[in-house]
């Protein structure tokens, strides 16, 4: 669920804060040394900068407290080697039906997907840290959290500045707002992306049964493209019956000066029978 990553990282911080057990204090006696005896602890035991190197030392392939398998993706792309660097769960496991992206590997085509739902055939979901690598030289680096975008995620230029920042946490823009139907917040109820003060992302609300509701895309706090409602239904085929979809904006002229509000492009009634058809 939403919160099961909030109480891990609690856990870490948790343990992080208990008080230190210290070691015993011990006297060494130098048989062969005609001085007095020294006084040290532990005698024959590491040094105290050598211990805390080894628990500083994290392993590896370990995230958030699961052991991951490491993976790599390469391709050629118009004369340029593409590189991408990453962990993934050893087994699937379905990621949070909320998150509107989920990214998974494909370990029969060697590929990263992303996909709108979650499916075994679809791979192992990516979980840990992840580097995409062009002719050398770092491009993308972040983190995702069984197969959701999560933490700081970094676009680098040619020159190796920073191009872009942003935070995630389980596949939300970070700061995004967030309702929830229940007080334990298992529920959810609307996800209003929220990126650099505005609505900036994709929208998404939801039946209590868990069924989506609208999903829809915002960018500098408009509504653009297609905004999909749907019914709170599951067709013959298993599919979630929609009911309506309105066409916004152009994502590349939101400005257009020419733009005359928005249109229905589609709706249908319970049964899934054709209402609206505007092209």
């Amino acid at each position: 669920m939403l919160g099961a990553f909030l109480n891990v990282s609690a856990q870490v911080e948790e343990e992080d804060q208990k008080p230190k057990k210290r070691k015993p204090l011990v006297v060494a006696i130098d048989s062969v040394s005609e001085d007095a005896p020294t006084i040290e602890l532990n005698p024959g035991a590491p040094d105290d900068e050598e211990v805390i190197k080894r628990k500083k030392k994290k392993k590896k392939k370990v995230f958030w407290g699961i052991k991951t398998k490491k993976a790599y993706t390469r391709t050629n792309s118009k004369g340029n080697v593409i590189f991408e660097l990453f962990f993934v769960l050893p087994e699937y496991e379905a990621p949070s039906a909320y998150a509107p992206v989920k990214y998974f590997y494909n370990t029969k085509e060697k590929k990263i997907e992303k996909k709108t739902t979650s499916r075994p055939e679809y791979g192992l979901p990516l979980h840990g840290k992840y580097v995409k690598i062009v002719n050398k030289d770092t491009l993308t680096t972040g983190q995702f959290y069984k197969g959701l975008l999560t933490g700081r995620w970094v676009w680098y230029g040619k020159d190796k500045e920073i191009r872009d920042k942003k935070y995630y946490y389980m596949g939300f823009p970070k700061e995004s707002k967030i309702q929830y139907y229940d007080s334990k917040q298992t529920k959810v109820k609307e996800v209003v992306p929220i990126q650099f003060e505005e609505k900036n992302g994709i929208y998404q609300s939801f039946y209590e049964s868990g069924r989506k509701k609208v999903v829809g895309s915002y960018k500098f706090g408009l509504k653009i493209g297609d905004w999909t409602e749907f019914y709170d239904a599951i067709d013959k085929r298993g599919r979630q019956r929609k009911k309506k979809i309105t066409r916004h904006r152009n994502k590349n002229r939101i400005y257009d000066k020419s733009y005359g509000g928005p249109v229905v492009k589609y709706e249908w009634d319970e049964k899934g029978k054709v209402l609206i058809k505007n092209k």
